[in-house]
C-alpha cells in the first residue's frame, strides 16, 4: 500500500509541476513575442513537450488519448521546422507536413467520439465554414500559387472545428467538450492569422497576436479532453 501511495503522490506532483512549467513557459513566451528579435523561438520549442508531458502524466486511458499526444508531437515537430522555415524551403514544407499530420490526430479524436449529429448542427456549422471561406476569399489576390494549398489547409482546420461542434451536440452538458470546441475556434484564428501574415499586403499579424491564439487553442483542447475524461 505504501509504495502505491508514494507512486500516486509522485504522479500528482509530476503533473502539477509539468503544468506549472508549461504556464510559466507560455507566459514568458508571450512576453518575448512582444520584444524585438526571435528570442521566443527557445520558449516556443518547449511549449508542446511540456503540454504533452502534462497530458501523458494526467490522462487515464492512454490508448484513447494517444491521438492527442500524436497531435501535440506533430505540432511540435512542425514548430521546430517552421522556426527556420522562412530561410529554407525544405524546412518550410517539412514543418507544414508535420503540422498536417498532427492535425489528423485531432480529427481522429473528434471523429471517434461523435455519436450522433443533431439537425441544428448543420446550421450552426455554417459560421465556422464561412469564417474559413471568408479568409480565403479576402486573401485570394495575395496568395497566388499558395491559394489551393492554403485553402485545403484551412478546410482541414475547419473540419476539426465542425467535428468538435458535432461532438458538442453529442454531449452538450460536458464542460470538457465545450472547452475543446472553444479551443478549435482559437485554432481557426491562429492558423488564419499565421497564414495571412506573410501574404497580406494591407495588414500584418505579428507573433504577439498569433502565438497566444495557438497557446489557447492547444491548452483548451488538452484540458478539455482531460476534464471530459474525468466527467465520464
Amino acid at each position: 500500500m505504501i509504495p502505491f501511495i508514494q507512486h500516486t503522490r509522485f504522479k500528482i506532483d509530476l503533473r502539477r509541476l509539468l503544468f506549472t512549467l508549461y504556464i510559466l513557459n507560455a507566459l514568458i513566451h508571450i512576453g518575448l513575442t512582444n520584444l524585438p528579435g526571435h528570442a521566443y523561438a527557445v520558449t516556443k520549442v518547449l511549449l508542446m513537450p511540456l503540454l504533452c508531458g502534462f497530458f501523458l502524466a494526467t490522462v487515464k486511458d492512454i490508448k484513447k488519448g494517444g491521438a492527442i499526444a500524436w497531435a501535440l508531437c506533430g505540432l511540435w515537430m512542425g514548430n521546430i521546422c517552421l522556426i527556420w522555415g522562412e530561410t529554407s524551403r525544405v524546412l518550410f514544407f517539412s514543418g507544414s507536413f508535420f503540422t498536417v499530420v498532427g492535425l489528423f490526430g485531432y480529427v481522429r479524436v473528434f471523429l471517434r467520439e461523435t455519436r450522433q449529429i443533431n439537425v441544428l448542427f448543420v446550421f450552426l456549422q455554417i459560421p465556422v465554414i464561412w469564417s474559413c471561406a471568408s479568409f480565403v476569399l479576402v486573401m485570394k489576390d495575395d496568395l497566388h500559387r499558395m491559394l489551393i494549398p492554403i485553402s485545403l489547409y484551412m478546410t482541414l482546420v475547419g473540419l476539426i472545428s465542425t467535428l468538435a461542434l458535432a461532438r458538442l451536440f453529442s454531449e452538450i452538458r460536458s464542460r470538457g467538450t465545450w472547452l475543446m470546441f472553444t479551443g478549435t475556434l482559437f485554432y481557426i484564428a491562429e492558423n488564419g492569422l499565421y497564414t495571412a501574415d506573410p501574404y497580406m499586403t494591407t495588414a500584418s499579424f505579428g507573433a504577439h497576436i498569433v502565438h497566444p491564439c495557438f497557446i489557447m487553442a492547444q491548452t483548451l483542447i488538452v484540458c478539455g479532453y482531460l476534464l471530459h475524461e474525468s466527467e465520464r
